[in-house]
């Protein structure tokens, strides 16, 4: 009789990721797992409590190739550190629309924080360069994440399309247009 195949959490992790980045979280499930390693479901249900335990690996997972993306955006020195991340927020979901729609275009499990939901840096990059402080960089912030998010969600759904010259133009105007606004106030 063959040994028996062990499949440990990292494998059904990577499928699972393999799975939301390919088809999209719509098609996550114990099942679709299994058939992708070639096990039973057994095993995932033996090394996860549950299904959200395995989506929180998935998305510890995605949020890295998020925060990938945003840093590889600033690294590349094109766009100022702070319209850059916003460039890299809007990449990302043109690139890995799939794992974009996941982290950010899903609903949320009540009292449960993401990786992606820390904004520090964007609050650190908006105070240093506005000289602004508490409430009026979180205004400021959230502005301009409705924006950005409003941008990337119609790409990532393809009910718009831009070149990146467009995003760079629009995203300049939004940012301008605030600064000009709470210099005014």
């Amino acid at each position: 009789m063959p040994p028996k195949q062990k499949t440990d959490r990292k494998e059904i992790i990577e499928t699972a990721f393999s799975i939301v980045r390919k088809m999209g979280i719509e098609h996550l499930n114990a099942r679709a797992i299994a058939e992708g390693i070639g096990i039973s479901t057994q095993p995932i249900f033996s090394n996860f409590k549950n299904m959200e335990e395995l989506k929180d690996e998935v998305r510890t997972l995605a949020s890295k190739v998020y925060f990938d993306r945003l840093k590889r955006e600033v690294e590349e020195g094109k766009y100022p550190p702070l319209k850059a991340r916003g460039m890299g927020y809007v990449k990302f979901a043109m690139e890995d629309g799939n794992l974009f729609k996941f982290l950010f275009m899903n609903k949320r499990r009540e009292g449960k924080a993401f990786p992606t939901d820390d904004i520090t840096e964007e609050m650190r990059l908006i105070e240093s360069s506005l000289s602004l402080r508490g409430d009026e960089s979180k205004r400021i912030h959230a502005l301009l994440w409705f924006s950005v998010h409003g941008i990337a969600s119609l790409i990532v759904t393809e009910s718009l399309s831009l070149t990146e010259d467009e995003i760079n133009t629009a995203l300049t105007d939004i940012y301008e247009g605030l600064k000009l606004r709470f210099e005014n106030e």
